[in-house]
């Protein structure tokens, strides 16, 4: 994907390398400045909008007529649309006229590719989700996995004519190399494998790859509980566990982009592959509980929704096993929150939302566990049984914020 470039002049330098710098990203190109301003304005009315445009440059830090030609590139876009009346401030002079997020034109497509469950969607810039769907992962080779599925998106996506859909975000757990497109994923068996290529040549829009970790907790800082937080610690748990810490709105992002917590120890008896026994993901992995279960007599077929049924009908092996899982997720919570000490702790992902029952179990390990003070930081994910469609939504979204031009390139102008 190309970066548009102009010529540059004026004082705006400083301002763009702050935004640049934060992002994890330089330039010394007028373009690179201008999106950088760009990208500030629409940041700034992402979280606080909507705003007038005195607002905005107190916000950002940029001059008003600065401010001012970056709002109407952006309403030319399509990425901001002003208030259809002006709304009083309070101030001498007359009403201003504000400006908010454009969430009748721009969508973003979202695939979530998971171990036993597909799930794509399409969302607005305000990060709603508009429609989601799920499917069992296909049976295949890669290739023919993400093709199959990129043709049901696309099949998803002709219901939505009337908006301008700007790309797919591919969220997926295992190893990503994101810039070269590339996937690993051990549970699925893939390597190497070139998974935005495949989805893009199928679906014929850009694609962006990303760990479905990292998605997840862009995702709470884009749209989330973590919007305003000085620095907040994720964890997810469903088939796969993972992890991710931000600090001032920035994500950090290792090696692989992963984030797996899978082998973080929390006690108990369960074999694990690596040969060790108490490692987080074998004791809590939503197949891994079903199958507890169906050995034990609880269940006759894998079923979670069964499972908690015989639980609240006071079986007592569902809740014991239940009730360790929740232990599991409490202490490994705990564990992180000790290591990170973040303002703010979200859990996201079915192991912890389609079990409410069992998330008093899972704060009183946390609270045993935990060696610091503070326990009520603890938040539930907003997104729900959402959080797989909204995290790979997010994921182009994300990339759309931090840079605008780069997704939407504006037509050349004096005002850009």
């Amino acid at each position: 994907m190309t970066v548009v470039r102009w010529a540059e002049g004026g004082s705006e330098v400083g301002v763009a390398e702050r935004v640049l710098g934060r992002n994890g990203t330089s330039s010394g190109t007028a373009g690179g400045v201008r999106e950088a301003n760009a990208a500030a304005v629409l940041g700034a009315v992402r979280a606080y909008g909507p705003l007038s445009r005195a607002a905005v440059a107190r916000h950002t830090s940029l001059s008003m007529p600065t401010v001012s030609r970056q709002i109407a590139t952006l309403v030319d876009l399509g990425l901001l649309s002003e208030s259809p009346s002006p709304t009083p401030t309070g101030e001498v002079g007359r009403p201003t006229v504000p400006v908010d997020l454009n969430d009748d034109v721009i969508a973003a497509c979202g695939v979530h590719v998971g171990i036993t469950t597909t799930t794509y969607g399409l969302s607005t810039l305000r990060g709603v989700l508009l429609d989601s769907v799920r499917m069992p992962t296909p049976h295949g080779s890669p290739e023919d996995v993400l093709e199959h599925i990129a043709r049901e998106v696309g099949a998803f996506l002709a219901h939505w004519p009337e908006r301008r859909i700007i790309g797919v975000g591919l969220a997926i757990g295992g190893q990503v190399d994101a810039e070269r497109g590339l996937l690993d994923h051990g549970p699925l068996g893939w390597r190497a494998v070139p998974a935005a290529a495949i989805v893009e040549s199928v679906t014929r829009l850009p694609v962006h790859l990303d760990g479905h970790v990292p998605a997840m907790a862009t995702a709470e800082l884009l749209f989330g509980e973590a919007v305003h937080a000085r620095s907040a610690l994720y964890v997810y748990a469903r088939e796969m566990v993972g992890a991710a810490v931000a600090v001032d709105g920035v994500l950090h992002r290792g090696p692989g982009q992963s984030g797996s917590i899978a082998h973080l120890p929390v006690g108990g008896a369960v074999p694990c592959h690596c040969g060790r026994t108490g490692c987080l993901e074998v004791t809590v992995a939503e197949r891994a509980v079903l199958e507890r279960a169906v050995r034990a007599g609880v269940l006759t077929r894998p079923d979670f929704a069964a499972l908690r049924e015989a639980a609240r009908s006071g079986d007592p092996a569902a809740d014991a096993i239940l009730a360790d899982r929740a232990r599991a997720l409490g202490t490994a919570v705990a564990l992180l929150r000790d290591i990170v000490n973040p303002e703010l702790v979200v859990l996201g992902g079915q192991a912890f939302t389609d079990a409410p029952e069992q998330l008093p179990a899972v704060r009183q390990a946390y609270e045993s566990a935990t060696a610091l003070p503070g326990g009520d930081i603890l938040t539930m994910s907003r997104f729900g049984p959402d959080v797989q469609a909204m995290a790979a939504c997010t994921g182009l979204l994300t990339h759309l914020y931090a840079h605008p031009f780069s997704i939407l390139p504006p037509e050349r102008s004096s005002r850009v």
